[in-house]
């Protein structure tokens, strides 16, 4: 992919900084604070594109990825601070508040994310695997939907999307934390037998 020119320079510490900030008092399910969830997508991302000449944008639009949807920020709060790039990664990322429950989130999703760019793609993908991994402190019907919307996604953006390597790495993750899900409840239910 070619580069991005950017609107504004990016200061990675200030991205998180700014994250972190809306994202104050928000907790996951385990009780971490809110703001290991945006880093730890970052983290995934850093990972599987190594040096990508737009790593900077990636990483910035995964700590940002939840802001929109989940605190008081919008679109042009972004956009000032960081740019139309990264606030348009940010907005592809975002889930309707109402959508979803009309017509399901694993379809809402789906449906989304076969529309996406590459790069939004990408970081959904790096949120769903981070998801999978910390399912943690979930009740047993959460997890199981986690795990049954993740399947129907995949399953669905199969025959409709063709993956770049990044992504393809992060589809194989998060199939391999699938089986891993599936056989540790596999496991605690024969033990409960």
């Amino acid at each position: 992919m070619s580069e991005i020119k950017l609107t504004k320079p990016i200061d990675l510490y200030r991205v998180y900084l700014f994250a972190k900030a809306k994202h104050e008092g928000q907790k996951r399910d385990n009780g971490a604070d809110y703001i290991t969830h945006p880093v730890n997508v970052a983290k995934i991302i850093k990972q599987v594109k190594g040096d990508s000449k737009n790593l900077k944008i990636l990483i910035s639009a995964a700590l940002l990825h939840d802001t929109l949807e989940d605190t008081y920020t919008s679109y042009r709060e972004l956009e000032e601070n960081f740019g139309k790039e990264i606030a348009s990664i940010v907005m592809e990322l975002t889930t309707a508040p109402y959508v979803p429950k009309m017509i399901g989130k694993a379809k809402y999703l789906a449906t989304k994310m076969e529309n996406m760019t590459n790069y939004a793609l990408l970081i959904k993908f790096a949120d769903r695997y981070n998801n999978l991994c910390d399912l943690n402190g979930t009740t047993p019907e959460k997890r199981q939907r986690t795990i049954n919307d993740t399947e129907y996604i995949l399953n669905y953006l199969s025959t409709r999307r063709t993956y770049t390597k990044s992504q393809q790495k992060l589809v194989d993750l998060i199939q391999k934390q699938i089986k891993k899900l599936k056989k540790e409840d596999n496991e605690k239910n024969a033990i409960a037998k």
